[in-house]
């Protein structure tokens, strides 16, 4: 049962459990929901539909979702398409700057869905850092843990989009690469204080990735959900990943990790089922326009190979559309949502994202992914 927004959703042979439903103001309702017991679930197999009654019960505090992660400006040049090497290619128009870096990008998801967000991370001491400051400052996002540095500029992004919506991305990282214990012990300490009081920690991989490993370890030590999204894909050891609660990667990523190619819905199934055997709770495989696959296990430990299929969409930029699918899946379980509500809400979140341009611009509201998550495609 969804129960994001406030909105009980219900399903038939189910059982009660309880769950917690998200306010306008961004705090929690306890609600009694009901749960749906299944091993594999597809769209056409599931009809949802929306109680009419809604209670009001005592509210609950809201713990913040530590992001630790890079921040950077995208340079978007339109174009026919991605260039070859000694090709000089007439772009489209002018060139846009718009606020990204996947740690922002995931943090602004999971603020506009309705976290309540706090990020760790560097910027360059130059107008660009500025800037993305305040396009977190604007969706609300704390801010206290991000470092002006002093040396290195700002990350920074180059893309070329082709009119079909698909990329290509090179990022120069500057600040981001000095996010760790030996550039910065003062803030390393902060952000371990910060992690005591989190709900949960997400990571990706544009910022040093022995800083990764060592957050990815002293998350799973304080006893607070882990959520890695490996992209920019790179390997991490058996032992790092089994200290992860969630794991998420696309197809290409997932063959980084387990060796066997993933082309096919099939082969998804397979490779997150390898993944998850590694000890690594829950996984998810990304399709892009094929929906995702998650891969959990049960209360009885019996494996569960979820799959949603994502609507179809008029396609404009694909930018940040794994990340927005990774601050949906976090806001999701961090409600108590079950594992097919949260894919089904993610998955609807992305294919949003991708209607719209730019990263963090287009990233969707709240209200915009549950009109999507309840029209029933």
């Amino acid at each position: 049962m969804l129960t994001l927004g406030g909105d009980f959703l219900t399903n038939c042979d189910m059982q009660v459990y309880d769950t917690y439903t998200k306010t306008q103001q961004g705090q929690h309702h306890k609600k009694s929901g009901i749960a749906l017991d299944a091993t594999i679930l597809y769209p056409s197999e599931r009809h949802i539909p929306v109680a009419s009654k809604k209670e009001v019960l005592p509210l609950v505090e809201q713990r913040s979702i530590l992001v630790v992660g890079s921040l950077n400006m995208d340079q978007v040049v339109r174009v026919p398409r991605v260039p070859v090497l000694g090709e000089t290619l007439l772009g489209a128009g002018s060139l846009k700057l718009v606020a990204g870096g996947k740690g922002a990008n995931q943090a602004v998801a999971m603020a506009r869905l309705g976290g309540t967000v706090r990020m760790a991370g560097r910027v360059g001491i130059d107008p660009f850092g500025e800037q993305l400051l305040h396009a977190l400052e604007a969706d609300h996002i704390q801010t206290d843990l991000i470092v002006v540095d002093q040396a290195e500029a700002s990350g920074v992004a180059f893309i070329f989009l082709t009119s079909e919506g698909n990329n290509a991305i090179v990022v120069a990282p500057g600040a981001n690469m000095h996010v760790g214990p030996d550039t910065d012990s003062r803030q390393w300490k902060r952000i371990m204080q910060a992690m005591s009081q989190a709900q949960a920690l997400v990571l990706q991989l544009e910022i040093p990735l022995e800083t990764v490993k060592q957050l990815i370890i002293a998350g799973h030590s304080a006893g607070i959900p882990v959520i890695l999204n490996l992209a920019p894909a790179q390997a991490l050891p058996k032992e790092i990943l089994r200290q992860l609660s969630v794991l998420v990667v696309n197809e290409s990523e997932a063959t980084l990790l387990s060796g066997q190619r993933v082309e096919t819905l099939e082969d998804a199934q397979i490779v997150a089922t390898v993944l998850h055997s590694y000890g690594i709770p829950t996984v998810v495989v990304t399709l892009g326009s094929r929906g995702a696959l998650l891969v959990t296990a049960d209360s009885a430990g019996k494996v569960q190979r979820i799959y949603q299929a994502a609507p179809k969409v008029q396609v404009l930029d694909t930018t940040a559309a794994g990340d927005c699918f990774v601050g949906a899946l976090t806001v999701a379980l961090t409600e108590g949502q079950r594992p097919e509500e949260s894919l089904r809400f993610a998955v609807h979140a992305s294919a949003l994202k991708v209607t719209k341009f730019g990263a963090q611009s287009g990233l969707p509201t709240r209200e915009e992914v549950l009109a999507s998550y309840y029209s029933g495609h």
